[in-house]
């Protein structure tokens, strides 16, 4: 199910105090813990773990731009929407269809080599075995992780996930927190990964099923990161639970989340926590119809961005934006939004959101025109 649910979180009058209060910081990453170079928007959040603990390198999160490509101009989604409206059109049960034909599936379609390498798989598990033998917890946990982000590069992760708990078990156990944190983090947020999965969806905050058993296990294993992380952990727990929620249908305790982690982000000097942070907010908002809100939210997430030079999401906030401002009838706002992440994105050679730049730019414009001409004819009939 894909909709904005229609309950509305509170407006605090707290928000404003919190947005006030922001800092930037020299330092973008200053003891957050975040996993990805440049994290993304709306998207699960990874810890890393610390140098001492050897781990094979994550494959990172599809960029944004790639994501546009792939899901709107690619030539599979543009020969996969023509063949869906074509079974759609011609036959009366044509929905159904769609949803049964794996040629319509776009997970189907991955490129993705999903063979897993098993001189790796074997290394690591005889080590697990061996530091098991020996007694050895930490090795042994060590081990059980590297399998987990092994299966993970290949977006397996119900089988990441039973590594995880391995970790989860052994670390809870041998009284070890760090391993308790990473692997509560890594099952949470690989269950929000695997609650949009049936649904051939990219897991994102957009993504709303109140009472998926994947999400409801997110809520529960970023409970537990929450429970055993310090003020950086923490941090990437809310936003997890915030994102979460979000996807439940529970705007209120997202917003409480967002908002925990945007106290945290400010108290760790981080740039980047704090820029996601009130950025979630935003979408969270703009998803309740809060646009006052949002757009506040928005612009603080745009500045935030810019202090770190994130281009790619510096786009994505004048888009957000330039919706935003669509939506309050700004159709002169909203074109001068869309033309900034159209200028940006080409700058970029991000073809695919050039090209929606390029699509939302020109029904800006259009409304744009029409308002005008719709005054000009009320002067003149005045």
């Amino acid at each position: 199910m894909m909709q904005s649910p229609s309950k509305s979180p509170p407006k605090s009058p707290s928000l404003h105090a919190i947005l006030a209060s922001n800092v930037a910081t020299p330092n973008p990453h200053e003891g957050t813990q975040l996993a990805e170079a440049a994290p993304q928007l709306d998207l699960p959040q990874r810890i890393d773990a610390p140098e001492t603990i050897k781990t094979p390198p994550r494959v990172p999160a599809m960029a944004r731009d790639d994501r546009v490509r792939k899901t709107l101009f690619s030539p599979h989604a543009v020969a996969l929407r023509r063949l869906r409206h074509q079974i759609q059109r011609s036959y009366p049960n044509g929905d159904e269809l769609v949803a049964r034909l794996a040629c319509c599936s776009v997970q189907k379609l991955k490129t993705t080599d999903n063979a897993v390498s098993a001189k790796l798989i074997k290394e690591f598990s005889m080590l697990a075995e061996s530091s098991k033998r020996a007694g050895r917890h930490d090795a042994e946990c060590t081990a059980h992780l590297c399998l987990g982000i092994i299966y993970d590069n290949v977006e397996d992760y119900a089988k990441a996930i039973d590594c995880y708990q391995l970790v989860l078990s052994i670390g809870e156990s041998s009284q070890q927190k760090l391993f308790v944190a990473l692997a509560a983090n890594c099952i949470g947020v690989n269950h929000q990964l695997l609650s949009s999965a049936t649904k051939e969806l990219v897991y994102t905050g957009q993504f709303v099923e109140p009472g998926n058993r994947h999400l409801l296990q997110a809520v529960t294993f970023h409970q537990k990161h929450l429970e055993v992380a310090d003020d950086a952990g923490k941090f990437v727990a809310h936003l997890n639970l915030g994102l979460t929620y979000g996807s439940l249908q529970d705007p209120n305790e997202a917003a409480r989340h967002h908002q925990e982690a945007l106290r945290l982000a400010i108290r760790l000097n981080s740039t980047y926590g704090q820029s996601l942070a009130v950025g979630n907010l935003g979408l969270l908002a703009s998803r309740q119809s809060d646009l006052d809100t949002a757009t506040a939210c928005m612009e603080q997430h745009l500045q935030l961005v810019q202090s770190v030079s994130d281009r790619p999401a510096e786009t994505f906030a004048w888009l957000q934006l330039g919706h935003l401002a669509s939506r309050q009838g700004d159709h002169d706002k909203a074109v001068r939004a869309y033309d900034q992440a159209y200028k940006i994105a080409q700058e970029l050679g991000e073809m695919g959101t050039v090209k929606q730049c390029s699509c939302y730019l020109g029904i800006a414009r259009a409304r744009l025109q029409m308002e005008a001409y719709v005054q000009s004819l009320s002067r003149s009939l005045g």
